[in-house]
C-alpha cells in the first residue's frame, strides 16, 4: 500500500454522501437521530483492515460523524508504522488481520506504555460471548459486530473520542493543578525560617531549635516563624488556620503578611499582637474561618517566657525531669472583633525546654480509633527526652508514627526549643 493510500483527509460532504437525518432537522445536526455533540474535525482515526471495501465503508461512517482525518493500515506492521507517524486518537482494528491477527496486535499495543490509553475498537464477524471475552482480555476498549451498523459505529466512535478528549483535558488540568500546588507548597515552606537562618538566630541567643513542618495535603494551614529584637529577646509565633488545603494555605499567607507588616513595638507584647491580628483577620477572613495561635517571647535577660495564646494546643515546658502543660486558652483569631488576650509569664532558664505543636499531633488517632490527646503527648515528650536527650523531637516523631501511622490526617507543626 503506497503512502497516497495510507492516509486520507476527507472533505465534508452533503447530499448523497450524508446519512439519514430525522424530519425537521438539517443535514449534519444529527445522525440517525443522535446529536452530533462536540466537533470531531480535529480527531484522528486509524482504520486497520485488509479489506478495501471495509475501509471505504468505515471511512464514510467516520465522515458522517464529522471526522476528516483518517489513515489506513492493512497489516500489523503498517499499524505500528501509522501509530508512530499519524498519532491517532482512536484505532478501528479488525480481528482478522493477515499474518498477525487483531487480537495479537491489540495485546501487543497494550504492552507498550505509549498506546496503553489509546481507544481500540475491534471489529469481528463473530459476536459470541467467547469472542467478546477474548477481545476485552486482549485490551480492547470496545467491540463492534460485522456487518457494521452505521448508527452503532458512529455512536461508539463518538463516545470513545469524546471520552478520550475529556480524559486528556482532565489529565492536563490535574497536571496544571499539581504544578501549581508544588509551587504553592514551595512558597509555604518559605514562610518557615530557613535552616541556616534559624541556626544563626539560635546561636546568637543560646538556643537549640529543632522543628517539624508537614502538611496533610500538598499545602495546608499551619505555619510558624521566629524573629529577634532588643538583643536579648526572641519571638516565636505558631498558627493553625481552620480547614485544610488551598483555602487554609491562602489564609496562612494572609496571616504571615500581617505579621511582616506589624510594627516592632507590637512584637514585644504578645497579648497586644494577638489583639491586633484578631482585628485584622476579622476584616479579611470569610465567615466561619479562623486561626488558633501561640506567640511567645523568650527573654534571656530575665530567664522567662512571656506568651499569649488564642485557643492553641497547650505548650509544654520542661525543666529537668519536670514536664508540664501551659494554659493556652483564648478566643480564636478572626472569630470575634472584641476578643481580648492575656499575657502569661513563666520561667524559662538555661536547660529548660519549650515544646510547641499543632493539634495534628495531639489529635492523632491510633489503630483502635483512640485519640492521643494532650496528656498522651506530654507522656510522649517525656519518653522522647529520656530516650534521646540530644535529639528528642525526632525520637518523639518516631514514637508518634509507630503508634499513629505515617499518614497525616491534619497538618503538623512541632518545635522543640531548648535554652543552652
Amino acid at each position: 500500500m503506497g503512502h497516497a493510500r495510507a492516509m486520507a483527509v476527507l472533505p465534508r460532504t452533503d447530499g448523497a454522501a450524508a446519512p439519514p437525518s430525522p424530519a425537521g432537522q438539517g443535514s449534519g445536526a444529527s445522525v440517525y437521530g443522535m446529536e452530533l455533540g462536540i466537533p470531531l474535525g480535529g480527531c484522528r482515526v486509524l482504520i486497520a483492515d485488509d479489506s478495501v471495501f471495509n475501509r471505504k465503508t468505515l471511512t464514510r461512517f467516520l465522515q458522517w460523524a464529522g471526522i476528516t482525518q483518517v489513515a489506513f493500515a492493512s497489516t500489523a506492521e503498517e499499524v505500528m508504522e501509522r501509530l508512530e507517524s499519524f498519532a491517532p486518537d482512536l484505532l478501528l482494528l479488525d480481528t482478522a488481520m493477515p499474518r498477525m491477527d487483531g487480537i495479537a496486535v491489540c495485546r501487543s499495543l497494550r504492552g507498550d506504555p505509549r498506546w496503553r490509553d489509546l481507544p481500540i475498537l475491534m471489529q469481528s464477524t463473530l459476536n459470541s460471548d467467547q469472542m467478546r471475552t477474548v477481545c476485552f482480555s486482549a485490551g480492547a476498549t470496545d467491540l463492534i459486530a460485522k456487518p457494521i451498523n452505521p448508527g452503532e459505529c458512529i455512536a461508539r466512535v463518538r463516545y470513545h473520542l469524546e471520552r478520550r478528549s475529556m480524559v486528556q483535558e482532565l489529565r492536563a488540568f490535574r497536571e496544571r493543578v499539581e504544578r501549581d500546588l508544588r509551587q504553592a507548597r514551595a512558597m509555604q515552606l518559605a514562610l518557615v525560617p530557613e535552616p541556616a537562618e534559624l541556626a544563626a538566630l539560635a546561636d546568637r541567643h543560646g538556643l537549640t531549635v529543632d522543628s517539624v513542618f508537614r502538611a496533610s495535603d500538598e499545602i495546608g494551614g499551619d505555619f510558624w516563624t521566629a524573629f529577634e529584637f532588643d538583643g536579648t529577646r526572641v519571638g516565636v509565633f505558631a498558627a493553625d488556620l481552620s480547614g485544610h488545603g488551598i483555602a487554609a494555605a491562602i489564609n496562612a499567607f494572609r496571616l504571615h503578611t500581617l505579621l511582616t507588616r506589624t510594627p516592632p513595638e507590637e512584637l514585644r507584647d504578645p497579648a497586644r499582637l494577638l489583639r491586633q491580628l484578631n482585628l485584622r483577620l476579622g476584616e479579611i477572613l470569610p465567615l466561619g474561618q479562623f486561626a488558633t495561635a501561640f506567640y511567645g517571647v523568650i527573654d534571656r535577660a530575665d530567664d522567662s517566657l512571656l506568651y499569649a495564646a488564642a485557643a492553641a494546643p497547650s505548650p509544654i515546658v520542661a525543666s529537668g525531669h519536670r514536664f508540664r502543660r501551659l494554659d493556652a486558652a483564648g478566643l480564636f483569631l478572626g472569630a470575634f472583633r472584641d476578643s481580648a488576650y492575656t499575657n502569661h509569664r513563666v520561667p524559662l532558664r538555661r536547660g529548660d525546654t519549650l515544646f510547641l505543636y499543632s493539634d495534628g499531633l495531639s489529635e492523632a488517632l491510633d489503630a483502635d480509633g483512640a485519640m492521643l490527646g494532650e496528656d498522651g503527648l506530654l507522656q510522649l515528650a517525656r519518653q522522647a527526652a529520656a530516650d534521646a536527650p540530644d535529639r528528642p523531637l525526632p525520637a518523639l516523631m518516631a514514637r508518634h508514627a509507630a503508634a499513629h501511622g505515617e499518614r497525616l490526617h491534619d497538618d503538623v507543626t512541632a518545635l522543640w526549643i531548648t535554652r543552652r
